[in-house]
């Protein structure tokens, strides 16, 4: 199953639904007006990576990764080597 993102054709409305991706161009039905034209969109996501771009905009990995990776292990600090 995955969600996919529909924008009805009558009224403008984007609505998700989940579906089996055999079914995900099949007529969807719009749940404010009731009309089946509507048509699948492209939908866009956003995913955050452990890594150098993450470093300057996720002040969370910053921290991390200047204490030495923050796992507490051996050289992060826990063990008073660093």
């Amino acid at each position: 199953m995955a969600l996919y993102e529909y924008k009805c054709a009558d009224c403008d409305e984007r609505f998700d639904l989940m579906r089996s991706m055999g079914a995900s161009d099949e007529p969807a039905e719009c749940p404010e007006c009731g009309s089946v034209e509507s048509r699948r969109l492209i939908s866009s996501f956003t995913s955050i990576t452990p890594g150098a771009s993450a470093l300057s905009t996720n002040p969370m990995m910053d921290a991390r990764m200047a204490s030495g990776g923050g796992g507490g292990g051996c050289c992060g600090g826990a063990c008073g080597c660093g």
